[in-house]
């Protein structure tokens, strides 16, 4: 009852206002190694998305919890606001806050990983987790904070090795929960496929070449052939399987880009996303160069060739509005 009447009072304050806003203030939530966050969306140069509890916690507090969204709300009405410079901040009206509002749950609190790509942030990818996720997520399900149609976001490092993968995964599954799961595609699970065979379950595997050498350059590992075999074994469900290609310097070449198409083919894959990195996107001193013609016109080949072998695509939301618009349009 009090919990109401704290959430009404809220509501007074904000619903049906015009005002900046994005929905992911209400609706996501990130849990990192060390730190919880509101979303992994943010669109922020330097990536800084607002935090929620910058400590590890054991128990979760809606009070916190609702007091941080009012933090969030006023400063956002203001040239300082915790989203400032996001391109998801939009002025509009605002929806009223309610129950069951936990649309987005990512998963980012274990850095173990078993490969090593050159626009990872990750330092020390031998770390597993410093605190269990899943007593929190029982948590906010017992506060009835998590919506029936909530997507559970894998992050990582990576999810199959992940030590919580299994219990997280069994306990979603159990509640109707859906997953997808962001993997490098190295490790085969039998999990994973069972939830692409229901449908509770999607993956997406991110070789960012067609070809060996290119791979090797991107990832710094040797598992190019292992995970196109699993891309592969994943593909007998097609509709739930998404293979990725982020362009920036190192990936926009028209020899990987045909190549990566017919492995695609020859795998099966209905799917791909076409991406780019998010640094060459949105950083002016991106280690890698910044997006410019001729990888938009890698990505623009890419969108085509998806269209004569019969592959749908998705063209990400961290390409800038105007490059996205342009692939979209060419």
């Amino acid at each position: 009852m009090f919990k109401k009447f704290k959430i009404d009072k809220f509501n007074q304050k904000y619903a049906g206002k015009f005002l900046m806003f994005c929905p992911r203030i209400y609706e996501d939530i990130t849990f990192y190694i060390n730190v919880i966050a509101k979303c992994c969306h943010c669109q922020r140069t330097p990536y800084s998305p607002p935090i929620l509890f910058n400590n590890i916690i054991t128990k979760f507090n809606f009070d916190d919890y609702l007091e941080k969204l009012d933090l969030y709300m006023r400063s956002n009405q203001t040239n300082y606001g915790f989203c400032k410079n996001c391109l998801s901040l939009k002025k509009q009206i605002v929806p009223p806050l309610g129950t069951e509002n936990i649309k987005f749950i990512t998963i980012n609190h274990f850095n173990k990983c078993n490969s090593n790509c050159i626009y990872c942030f990750i330092k020390n990818k031998t770390h597993d987790i410093n605190y269990e996720l899943l007593p929190i997520i029982k948590q906010l399900k017992q506060q009835n904070m998590i919506s029936k149609n909530v997507l559970i976001n894998w992050g990582g490092g990576e999810p199959t090795i992940c030590s919580e993968f299994n219990s997280i995964s069994d306990f979603a599954h159990q509640n109707g929960y859906r997953q997808a799961v962001n993997s490098s595609g190295i490790v085969f699970s039998d999990i994973i496929l069972e939830g692409l065979k229901d449908g509770s379950m999607s993956i997406q595997i991110s070789p960012d070449s067609g070809t060996e050498e290119t791979y090797y350059k991107i990832k710094r590992q040797n598992n190019f052939h292992k995970v196109w075999e699993n891309i592969k074994k994943y593909a007998q469900y097609p509709d739930m399987l998404y293979v990725k290609y982020i362009f920036f310097s190192l990936s926009a070449n028209e020899n990987d880009i045909r190549t990566f198409i017919e492995r695609c083919k020859d795998s099966g894959v209905k799917r791909i996303v076409i991406d780019c990195e998010s640094n060459s996107a949105n950083n002016p001193n991106s280690p890698f160069g910044n997006i410019n013609d001729q990888i938009l016109n890698q990505a623009i080949l890419m969108k085509h060739l998806a269209i004569e072998n019969n592959i749908d695509y998705d063209i990400s939301y961290q390409w800038k509005s105007e490059h996205k618009k342009l692939i979209e349009n060419s």
